[in-house]
């Protein structure tokens, strides 16, 4: 069997979830001007869930069948302590550990070049996210939302000349973090679950505490991306881009045009593999 088709197993450790696509080949999808989900299968567990790992060791060793090994990149934010289960975990699927490629930050990647003061310590899932979404969108500026454990906003925007640049971004809490510590650290507050976020009042605030801790929380995150997105509308258009496990939360109170993607991470993971 060819190198092309071998198969491909793309993993995203974040610092709640892991998540994976499993892909029949690394080769690239066209890029087309919008955002592909260029793989078969995907899921995700919650990696300190007891019974978690094991259970997606099943699951990788049913795609895999009869055929070749996969390769296999990762993006890890987690630390060590997971990497190491994560190693298990395929050894326990393949019946041995295959080639894995543990992405880490860099100067560039293609013509995208990170301009981070110090490359190395920008978040590889935040790098990777810019590379899969800059790859099939290569000549638009990008405002590019993961709304996760934390919330970034990462910028990337391409000169007159061509030349694309990871510029930065911006880190808050994520959405349920704002809600879990307003919940821990007061008195009499009640406790917001992500999910409710989507029955409070539409208007600008509530009437009722449960509804404003919900207004409230979504209002700072939408703000940021607001400001930051009429920031680089003063420089040229824009497109938005929304990803993460709060994704859908957060898209209801946007009042800026976006789009949403499964994964921009694995997208990023995927359009790496193919180039290699």
């Amino acid at each position: 069997m060819s190198a092309a088709a071998t198969p491909l197993l793309l993993i995203d450790i974040g610092n709640t979830r892991l998540k994976w696509a499993w892909c029949d080949a690394a080769a690239d999808a066209p890029a087309v001007g919008k955002l592909p989900t260029p793989w078969r299968e995907s899921g995700a567990v919650a990696h300190a869930a007891e019974g978690a790992l094991k259970s997606l060791a099943g699951t990788l060793r049913n795609l895999r069948g009869s055929g070749p090994m996969p390769a296999v990149w990762v993006t890890n934010v987690a630390g060590p302590v997971i990497a190491a289960a994560v190693d298990g975990t395929l050894a326990d699927a393949f019946g041995a550990c295959p080639p894995v490629q543990w992405v880490r930050a860099a100067a560039s990647h293609g013509d995208l070049a990170n301009g981070y003061r110090e490359p190395t310590q920008l978040g590889v899932d935040r790098w990777v996210g810019s590379i899969g979404a800059h790859h099939y969108l290569p000549h638009d500026t990008l405002l590019i939302v993961t709304a996760g454990t934390a919330t970034t906003l990462d910028i990337v925007t391409v000169a007159s000349d061509g030349r694309a640049r990871f510029e930065g971004g911006l880190i808050l809490p994520g959405l349920a973090l704002m809600l879990g510590t307003l919940a821990r650290n007061t008195a009499q507050l009640p406790a917001v679950e992500v999910e409710d976020t989507g029955h409070a009042t539409p208007r600008p605030w509530a009437d009722n505490t449960h509804d404003a801790i919900a207004a409230g929380c979504l209002a700072a995150q939408a703000g940021a991306v607001e400001r930051t997105w009429r920031a680089l509308g003063e420089r040229g258009p824009t497109r938005c881009l929304l990803s993460g496990g709060a994704r859908h939360a957060l898209a209801g109170a946007l009042a800026v045009p976006f789009e949403m993607h499964d994964n921009l991470v694995l997208l990023g993971l995927h359009a790496m593999a193919a180039a290699a």
